[in-house]
């Protein structure tokens, strides 16, 4: 099959989306597919462009087994004005290179952005292919949830714009089962709505003993860490960690690591700066051959999602959480498929979005008991190697591509 997949995140950014997607992309591939994959330009979670990237507008390269053709988009996404030219150019740059890929039996299109799945669209009329929307989150409902945008005509036009989308997509992949509901609730067929959890490569993150040359390296040997690692989008409620830090500024063993990038990163940094807090660090996202060490570091990690976002947006790095063998204080809703995650697994504990009190509480009940500590960190890791093998999520993939290549022959 020829399969073209869409996705302005890919390798070599190494945020979730673009693990999730090389690791599915890469594996479809191994399973004798044709795969082209049209991404942007490689920046987000970078220290800046490699070579040859930023003036060429498309970049063609063969990657373990995938044709993978770098289309040019604004290098920046740190802002909002910064994240729609990202968004913008490479969704005018992908289109144009649809013309030049050569035949495609389907098309796999990865949001955000949104409006990309326009160009699948595109593509469905005019080489009759069948379109795959893979919705990671759901808009306008992550953008009015986060508070980055408040209902109006913005809004509007998008909620129109997403119900064409699923009316026209032949299939919509969703990575949470609440999202199945809230598409429904459309009008959509719920048949054409299917569950498939992120492909996640389990054998990539291992737990590894706390103190190692990472730990070692950032003076944290001897320190209890508290861990928020991943993006810093409008979706999370990131300031609680400020607050946070105030309140555990008591234990003087205690430390919050902050690591990774987004468009609240830098307000985030004014803010501890402004607050005088001693106890919380800050580091850039780190390269994949870290990663295992740099997670290993943390005692625990912590998630915050403001209130009502995780209906609409579900954090990929759980999983990472989840394999490095921690335990999770997650600050989100209690109804939420994370949250429910949490509690079905016994890998964490949920608190009150935006309650800094209960999320410290949790962080406090943990660093005294080692072992509630322990048998979390086992109880994750073990779901995720239960549970989540990526070859049952490449199968799910593989399986609905070809029916939807067969339903058309």
């Amino acid at each position: 099959m020829r399969l073209l997949i869409l996705s302005i995140r890919f390798s070599p950014e190494i945020t979730g989306n673009a693990n999730v997607i090389t690791g599915l992309a890469r594996a479809l591939a191994a399973n004798g597919h044709q795969v082209t994959v049209l991404a942007g330009t490689p920046h987000h979670s970078l220290d800046g462009v490699q070579r040859g990237y930023l003036l060429s507008p498309f970049r063609w390269r063969s990657a373990e087994g995938m044709r993978v053709v770098n289309c040019w988009a604004f290098p920046k996404s740190n802002t909002k004005a910064a994240k729609f030219l990202n968004y913008a150019s490479f969704t005018c740059t992908a289109f144009l290179a649809t013309l030049f890929v050569g035949r495609t039996d389907a098309v796999l299109i990865v949001s955000p952005p949104f409006w990309l799945a326009l160009v699948a669209l595109f593509l469905r009329l005019t080489r009759k292919c069948p379109v795959v929307y893979n919705a990671q989150d759901l808009f306008p409902e992550a953008y009015l949830a986060s508070g980055e945008f408040h209902p109006g005509r913005f809004t509007n036009i998008l909620s129109k714009l997403m119900l064409l989308v699923y009316q026209r997509s032949d299939r919509i992949t969703v990575v949470a089962d609440s999202f199945v509901k809230t598409i429904a609730a459309k009008g959509i067929d719920a048949a054409k709505i299917i569950s498939i959890p992120n492909y996640v490569d389990t054998s990539a993150i291992a737990p590894l003993p706390r103190r190692n040359s990472f730990s070692r390296n950032a003076g944290l040997d001897d320190k209890f860490v508290v861990m928020y690692a991943g993006n810093m989008g409008f979706t999370h409620e990131v300031e609680l960690l400020v607050e946070a830090a105030k309140k555990l500024a008591v234990f003087e063993d205690i430390r919050l690591l902050v690591v990774g990038g987004g468009s609240k990163r830098h307000d985030l940094v004014r803010l501890a700066h402004e607050r005088g807090t001693t106890n919380l660090d800050f580091l850039k996202t780190q390269p994949d051959k870290s990663l295992s060490e740099m997670l290993a570091t943390a005692d625990l990690f912590v998630l915050a999602s403001k209130h009502g976002a995780g209906e609409a947006s579900f954090p990929s790095r759980i999983y990472s959480y989840l394999l490095a063998g921690r335990p999770i204080v997650a600050s989100v809703d209690q109804e939420l498929d994370l949250a429910r995650l949490l509690r079905k697994t016994g890998a964490g504990v949920v608190t009150q979005p935006g309650n800094a009190q209960s999320l410290c509480q949790a962080i406090e009940n943990l660093y005294h008991d080692a072992p509630a500590r322990e048998r979390m960190a086992r109880n994750g890791r073990a779901y995720m190697e239960r549970d989540y093998s990526p070859r049952a999520v490449v199968e799910s993939y593989d399986l609905l591509l070809k029916q939807l290549v067969d339903s058309r022959c």
